[in-house]
């Protein structure tokens, strides 16, 4: 059931048709406007739906989060003669059937949200929103590199940027609360698809008072791990730390989770911090001079483009990941690299 014109009605069914489902029955409104469908009466919704025959279908789906149906699911459940919440226990709880049909609902939900996206894009049009999570690791090197070229590439999407530590990302990814998220690589999640933008690795600052020869290599031989800066655990960047540099004591003289605070401190002589290739380059000439480089191969981070492998905009996905791609380009580019696995 869609409370929409018969166009765009059609349109969902064929979606649903094209990826599987067999639609045994179909009833819509033939509202046009958004505004009219939040104002249908629900106690007119739950009559509607209520008379639908469902010829022997195993559920009934209704498409558009501005009806009103919310407030009549408890009269729905008792029709289908199946609980999806249990009023016995405080707070309500979902019953066991009623979470795997709202993990369901939310798929379906999601993926139909995204249809007028889909049609667009065969009319040759990329228009629409688009909830990109940025890793708060990558924040401040990274959505300098592609945020003018993909606004100029893209002037008619509605773009919407939420940063924070790339799990808690992954996980509202996995909600569909996300398009896709730009973070730290790789995952072991078969429900999300990763495609690699760049590899970027990681370097040390180490300031004259702490440099123990004249290599320009890093030994790590000859460094002491009690003079390095790294952020406290649980953070991001310390993973990928500890990763380089398992089972070793660090300098707990100053604790902070601040990344740029940390290479700061130690461009100023207060110890040795690692800094990840794109931080490097924000860095005046002379500051430059204090950092060096690993051996080959260098330890780096992925960094990827990661989405929902049944994500509906894969189209437009792909686009975007062209576009960021090619900014990508505009910097330095490493090969010979050994990934670190960050441990998410």
């Amino acid at each position: 059931f869609t409370p929409y014109s018969k166009k765009l009605n059609d349109e969902v069914l064929d979606y649903f048709k094209e990826e599987g489902f067999e639609i045994t029955s179909n009833s819509y409104f033939d509202i046009e406007a958004d505004y009219d469908i939040g104002k249908v009466d629900q106690n007119y919704l739950y009559n509607v739906l209520s008379k639908t025959d469902l010829n022997g279908a195993e559920a009934l789906f209704v498409s558009c989060t501005a009806l009103p149906v919310l407030p009549i699911i408890d009269k729905l459940e008792k029709k289908l003669n199946t609980k999806i919440f249990d009023r016995s226990k405080k707070p309500i709880e979902t019953t066991e059937i009623g979470e795997k049909l709202i993990k369901q609902f939310q798929i379906i939900v999601s993926e139909s949200l995204k249809v007028k996206d889909l049609i667009n894009y065969q009319k040759n049009k990329i228009i629409g929103n688009l909830n990109i999570g940025i890793s708060s690791t990558l924040e401040s090197t990274i959505l300098p590199v592609f945020t003018k070229d993909l606004l100029e590439k893209f002037p008619d999407i509605n773009i919407k940027y939420k940063t924070n530590k790339s799990k808690f990302l992954y996980n509202l990814l996995n909600n569909n609360e996300l398009d896709f998220v730009i973070g730290i690589t790789p995952l072991n999640n078969s429900n999300l698809a990763v495609r690699p933008l760049y590899y970027e690795p990681l370097l040390m600052v180490i300031p004259e008072n702490f440099k123990k020869d004249v290599s320009t290599k890093i030994d790590l031989s000859k460094i002491d791990s009690k003079d390095i800066l790294i952020p406290e655990k649980e953070n991001e960047f310390r993973n990928i730390v500890d990763d380089v540099l398992p089972s070793s004591i660090y300098n707990e003289k100053f604790k902070n989770n601040n990344l740029e605070t940390l290479i700061n401190l130690s461009i100023n002589g207060n110890g040795i911090a690692f800094i990840p290739f794109l931080n490097f380059l924000n860095l005046s000439e002379k500051h430059k001079d204090k950092v060096y480089k690993f051996k080959s191969p260098e330890p780096a981070r992925e960094i990827s483009i990661v989405y929902k492998s049944n994500n509906l905009k894969k189209h437009i996905l792909e686009e975007v990941f062209l576009s960021l791609k090619n900014s990508f380009k505009k910097i330095q580019s490493f090969t010979d690299v050994k990934i670190i696995d960050p441990k998410l």
